[in-house]
């Protein structure tokens, strides 16, 4: 038996491709995977196929569905976007994270007369990215090479409020050649201790220092956001003329009310201005209590994006707490799935592509959107899709939406697509 795996050693977010050779025609042969995440020790996940070679005594992952296993379709990285938890010891892999060392994956191959084992090596960042923490005006990390391109990505987490989960994605953007600034906002030393009237001033602060650090040296600031982040990352958007690429993953067309924890919030807005909090949609937790209590009683999975719908509907101040997007003078590059149950981020995107449309934009939008994609985490092949799709909540199962095989595919083909939006030239200099 022979197994050439390409991309043994790789990035995290990129593709591997892997080919067996040398079997008895027709055989059976099983793949199995197994991983760590390296800051947390002692919870193994673990995934597997089972596949026939063909009349050459061949296996190509890429190109044979296996006729049992974690997953059912011809991609290689359905033994990674399958991994599920096999040992655990009570750790929170969501604590602690650090990209300082691979996540290394042992792929066994095993057929009726051989075994093999093989690990990948899957990076976190390239050797020459040099990190710098900035703690005085604000709090972040910078992430860039020696000599990265001048293009400088403001990255804006969620509601989780966790930086150090930034850095996952901030570390493989990076290694691309881009600098990569992901910033905190509430739940740290010195700011905001929950998501409610964060103050838009603090972005500024950021902003100015983007512009005179020696290594980003830029007035054109590119921004990442992420769900709540992404409401965040159009706001700032339609307010600053220097923000000139919006990259945003499960965004939404209006202003929240504020957040902590899960739908409990004080009754004000998530942002704040000159001490002054912004419009807002008022989010109602009755909304949220009567419809989790009925998909218990029906046996189906809830979440918040009905809550987020209705809320919406009831509001006189939609107007007002529209996010002004046709403000903006920024390329916006908008990622949703169809079935996200966070919120209805679907609804929010078409509703700013219309606004856009009825105000002659005049700089390029696009919209990405996936049938079965719920709202996942932006970049692919990290955290495990059956850790974050559902769980065992109040009685029933809270669920983020959408299928394991329909995120990784929108996971994976909507970062790609990020990477060369943020790489392509502004459409304002094109039109010039």
């Amino acid at each position: 038996m022979k197994v050439n795996i390409y991309n043994a050693e790789s990035l995290v977010d990129d593709k591997i491709k892997v080919i067996v050779s040398g079997l008895i025609p027709n055989s059976k042969l099983r793949v199995s995977m197994k991983m760590e995440f390296p800051w947390c020790k002692g919870e193994e996940f673990s995934s597997y196929g089972v596949f026939y070679s063909n009349e050459k005594g061949e296996v190509d992952l890429d190109s044979i569905e296996p006729v049992e296993g974690t997953y059912k379709t011809t991609d290689c990285m359905g033994l990674i976007y399958s991994l599920k938890k096999s040992k655990t010891e009570g750790e929170n892999f969501a604590e602690n994270i650090s990209i300082d060392k691979p996540i290394i994956m042992n792929m066994i191959f095993e057929s009726d007369i051989e075994r093999k084992e093989v690990k990948l090596k899957r990076l976190f960042k390239t050797e020459d990215i040099i990190t710098k923490d900035i703690s005085d005006e604000f709090i972040g990390k910078l992430f860039y090479k020696q000599n990265s391109s001048n293009k400088t990505i403001l990255v804006l987490g969620g509601s989780d409020g966790n930086l150090d989960a930034l850095e996952l994605m901030a570390a493989p953007l990076a290694s691309r050649g881009f600098n990569v600034l992901a910033v905190a906002y509430f739940a740290l030393e010195g700011l905001p201790s929950k998501l409610e009237e964060v103050p838009l001033e603090y972005f500024e602060k950021i902003f100015k220092w983007i512009s005179e650090d020696e290594i980003t040296n830029t007035k054109e600031i590119f921004v990442h956001g992420t769900s709540k982040g992404g409401e965040l990352a159009l706001l700032l958007a339609s307010r600053y003329k220097q923000i000139k690429k919006v990259v945003v993953s499960q965004p939404h067309a209006y202003c929240f009310q504020a957040l902590d924890g899960q739908m409990n919030g004080k009754d004000t807005s998530s942002w704040s201005y000159k001490g002054k909090p912004l419009p807002y949609i008022k989010v109602d937790n009755n909304i949220f209590f009567e419809d989790q209590k009925k998909d218990i009683e029906k046996g189906i999975p809830f979440g918040f994006a009905s809550t987020y719908k209705k809320s919406i509907e009831r509001a006189d101040n939609k107007e007002e707490a529209r996010i002004k997007v046709e403000n903006s003078e920024a390329d916006i590059l908008m990622i949703s799935g169809k079935e996200d149950n966070i919120w209805n981020s679907y609804d929010g995107c078409v509703e700013i592509i219309e606004k856009l449309k009825r105000n002659n934009y005049q700089y390029n939008v696009e919209l990405l959107t996936y049938d079965k994609m719920g709202h996942p985490l932006p970049i692919p092949y990290i955290v495990p899709l059956s850790e974050t799709l559902s769980m065992n909540m109040a009685g029933g199962i809270f669920s983020s939406g959408g299928t394991v095989k329909g995120n990784a595919k929108g996971q994976f083909e909507s970062w790609k697509r990020t990477i060369e939006f943020y790489k392509e030239p502004l459409s304002i200099d094109i039109k010039k």
